[in-house]
């Protein structure tokens, strides 16, 4: 009966193995070289192309460590945050925040509040996977900027810290509650009765 490659590849490992722990255990004696027999000398000739097949192994392992040290990382983080939704949500925010803000007139902090949680009702109707991270850093962005040039003179003056927490704050609260309005009315509309 034939054996499967699976079958002898791990003989072939588990050979590897015992080898590998015999040279480690004994190591080439010195005052031998030159004097052994030529069985000796195919012995020596195995264990040197068990040891290029090992070097070559690890090689290729750091290889891949050196070369992709992030992998797990990137691809746990691009499930978690996507720069290309943020960059859209902040654009939209910043849009809206001043297209809001010059609408409604005297109460222009307001209208921008109300633009940045449009803009978040409107990524949780259309958005089919949740985006709070990305609307909710897009919001707090684009209400720190607002809030910085509405009260620039004052930020300029060095008491702006606290006119940007409000901003931050403030940006950061429309646009996640604005996503979760948005992604439970779509979840309302969608769902059978």
């Amino acid at each position: 009966m034939a054996e499967r490659s699976d079958q002898r590849t791990r003989e072939r490992s588990q050979l590897d193995t015992e080898e590998l722990e015999e040279l480690l255990d004994t190591g080439p004696d010195s005052d031998d070289v030159g004097t052994g027999s030529t069985e000796e000398a195919i012995s020596a000739d195995a264990d040197s192309g068990l040891l290029s097949g090992l070097g070559d192994r690890l090689g290729s392992m750091v290889t891949r460590t050196i070369s992709r040290p992030f992998a797990g990382i990137r691809s746990r983080l691009g499930q978690l945050f996507s720069v290309r939704t943020f960059g859209v949500a902040l654009l939209a925010s910043i849009v809206a925040a001043f297209a809001f803000a010059f609408v409604i007139p005297f109460v222009d902090t307001l209208g921008a509040i109300a633009g940045i949680f449009a803009v978040g009702l409107g990524f949780g109707l259309v958005g089919e996977r949740r985006q709070y991270l990305e609307v909710g850093l897009a919001g707090a962005t684009a209400a720190a900027l607002g809030a910085v040039m509405d009260f620039l003179v004052v930020a300029l003056a060095g008491r702006g810290d606290l006119i940007l927490l409000f901003g931050v704050g403030s940006g950061l609260l429309a646009g996640v509650i604005g996503h979760y309005v948005g992604r439970d009315l779509r979840s309302g509309l969608t769902r059978d009765i």
